[in-house]
């Protein structure tokens, strides 16, 4: 079974932040606020790393505009940069907001000239016609006559293209300026192909650059920095290539992981030992150790939530539900790992890296690690003797950096090993569960429809 990546987050109109986990009202209004009072061309980045909800910030934003009657459009560049010019792309979601205005023909028969100068002015055979041409060893100089027409040409038709293009922003500008602001939402541009961002930054700047005319790009600059980076050399300062694109840079806030685990749980119908206070509290506890530690994205810790909640339902899961949350974890990140767990072939010290136990300390951790630590000695022992858990406990403590957390780790291990022991049989029905065993197609298709609902990405609907 494959766990959808389509996400469907319902926003009533009339309770924009029925669904809003990470508290991003106060946010969005203050941009609401800030867009109110713009009247010159205006772009703002919304800077936040991947998976942490800059889609669903986006939709609110979206609502919230349309509450206000501002015209607004969204969409999402990744799903476009396929050989699409961004000129089109951003002009037709500027169109289909004044579908019924007279002057949309005209504009439609400027933007066709406009584009036509961009081909010529852009084309690479340009700059190949005026350097020599080689042809196997030699080089044919092209002539100073001819090389003086071409560039009387390629002039010209810069001149032609800047007509065009203020032609272009007057009559948008009229086309707005009865409607006092259009405002353009684009997502996902850091995961665009380079050539493709700049291209569309690009685009805004020279041509859109239109009195109310204001573009909002839900993006991880540092990431997109990098890509640019890569396109014109490692030496290149991609960061600063972006300044001059942006007039705001605004950082979402860090998401609350403790109000996102809460509201996963909370979310839980799966088994009624999950269902208390108290099992609830501690896979919330579990959840939050693994985000703060793997340094998990909202995307990421509703990804492996939901493959969590999937294998706590299966018919060979029992209780042992944070040995679960654990070995969904491995086996998100990696499969290979898993594998070798169940056939008990495992590099101990790989399984440790990936949790990134080695360099814990007591200053920086909640008191699920040595509950973490017990989990990882019990897999290890599965039906050994004492003699051998002895073994383990030096083999576990002995991996750790900080000198103080080698003698303490052996007392949290010896204090909470008796109370999850596992037998072979046991540990062999939760690898089923994990690998998803047992669950029918309808548990399968509540949880993820469940999920997708509840935390997913964010689609408006109307009260009607």
């Amino acid at each position: 079974m494959k766990i959808s990546n389509d996400r469907n987050i319902k926003i009533p109109i009339n309770n924009i932040y029925l669904n809003d986990k990470f508290d991003r009202e106060p946010e969005v209004l203050n941009i609401v606020e800030l867009i109110t009072k713009l009247s010159d061309p205006c772009t703002i980045a919304i800077d936040s790393p991947w998976g942490t909800g800059k889609t669903t910030f986006l939709k609110f934003l979206e609502a919230e505009l349309q509450k206000k009657e501002i015209k607004v459009s969204y969409f999402n560049a990744w799903e476009n940069d396929f050989d699409r010019e961004p000129f089109l792309l951003i002009l037709n979601h500027i169109i289909k907001q004044f579908s019924q205005e007279k002057d949309i023909k005209e504009i439609k028969k400027i933007a066709i000239k406009v584009l036509k100068s961009i081909a010529v002015n852009g084309s690479k055979a340009i700059v190949d016609l005026v350097a020599p041409i080689g042809i196997g060893n030699r080089l044919i100089e092209i002539s100073e006559e001819a090389v003086s027409a071409l560039a009387g040409e390629v002039f010209d038709n810069f001149t032609k293209e800047e007509k065009e293009v203020k032609l272009l922003q007057d009559k948008l500008s009229l086309l707005i300026e009865n409607d006092n602001k259009m405002v353009i939402l684009i997502d996902e541009l850091d995961r665009c192909k380079p050539s493709f961002c700049i291209e569309l930054l690009e685009r805004i700047k020279h041509i859109f650059d239109t009195p109310n005319i204001i573009f909002v790009l839900g993006t991880d600059l540092e990431q997109l920095g990098k890509a640019i980076s890569g396109v014109y050399g490692e030496s290149y300062n991609g960061q600063k290539y972006l300044e001059r694109f942006f007039d705001f840079e605004i950082n979402l806030n860090t998401p609350d992981y403790n109000k996102f685990w809460q509201s996963l749980s909370e979310n839980y119908s799966g088994k009624d030992n999950i269902r208390t206070l108290e099992n609830r509290a501690d896979i919330e506890a579990y959840g939050i150790w693994f985000t703060q530690h793997l340094q998990l994205s909202a995307r990421d810790v509703t990804r492996l939530y939901t493959k969590f909640y999937l294998a706590s339902l299966s018919e060979y899961a029992g209780n042992d539900l944070p040995l679960i949350l654990l070995l969904s974890v491995v086996k998100s990140y990696s499969r290979e790992l898993f594998n070798n767990m169940r056939l008990d072939s495992f590099d101990l010290d790989e399984l440790l890296d990936l949790l990134k136990i080695k360099d814990i300390t007591m200053d920086n951790n909640s008191a699920i690690t040595p509950q973490i630590l017990a989990l990882i000695h019990n897999l290890l022992l599965v039906d050994q003797n004492e003699v051998k858990s002895s073994k383990i406990v030096n083999l576990l403590s002995e991996r750790f950096t900080n000198p103080n957390m080698k003698v303490i780790s052996k007392q949290f291990i010896e204090r909470y090993k008796d109370e999850d022991k596992l037998s072979i049989n046991n540990l062999d029905s939760i690898y089923k569960a994990v690998d998803l065993q047992g669950i029918s197609h309808k548990q399968y298709a509540n949880v993820i429809s469940s999920m997708q609902t509840t935390f997913g990405e964010a689609t408006i609907i109307s009260n009607n």
